[in-house]
């Protein structure tokens, strides 16, 4: 227990009460929007700028992400191994999870991709990092892969949108 000798009691009373005034009350500079639902899932999805290879990504922005919708092409990983880690700290079973790699995009969110060869469509989870390869857009598991007959031909032309951002707690849909 601290002792203070030779100190009134008002007087730390007193200051005590004094010192919550010194904190702010200022909003934080990372805010980018003030709808409260935003700010919320903000607060919940992984968007700290990353290097590999010597290049820098930065993660979009809840509101950007939103708004995205992209071509390109996809390719799949995870082949027959049971147990892979993500860049999210999660562990997946890539031959039955529908989860996903993109460079920027926030994790997690959801992205409903669709093979424009087949028609088919999957909703994958974004919780990994890549592809980096110049002229990759996804990487999918295996399991999503598979949904939109894209395992047979190992890589081809998708198209992506963003279905919401967030996880169950914190989720923004898109428009």
């Amino acid at each position: 227990m601290l002792r203070v000798k030779n100190v009134k009691w008002p007087i730390l009373i007193l200051l005590s009460c004094l010192l919550p005034a010194c904190s702010t009350t200022g909003k934080s500079p990372h805010v980018r929007n003030t709808d409260p639902a935003v700010q919320a899932t903000e607060a919940h999805v992984k968007n700290a700028p990353y290097k590999v290879g010597g290049k820098r990504y930065v993660p979009m922005s809840v509101q950007e992400a939103l708004n995205y919708k992209e071509t390109g092409y996809a390719c799949w990983y995870g082949g027959t191994k049971h147990r892979l880690r993500t860049s999210s700290g999660e562990y997946i079973n890539p031959r039955t999870s529908l989860t996903a790699a993109h460079k920027t995009l926030p994790m997690p969110c959801k992205v409903k991709v669709t093979c424009l060869k087949t028609g088919k469509s999957v909703i994958v989870r974004i919780n990994n990092r890549g592809p980096f390869h110049s002229n990759r857009l996804i990487d999918l598991t295996s399991a999503a892969a598979h949904r939109i007959n894209l395992n047979g031909r190992g890589i081809g032309k998708v198209r992506l949108e963003v279905v919401s951002v967030g996880d169950g707690n914190y989720e923004i849909f898109a428009r």
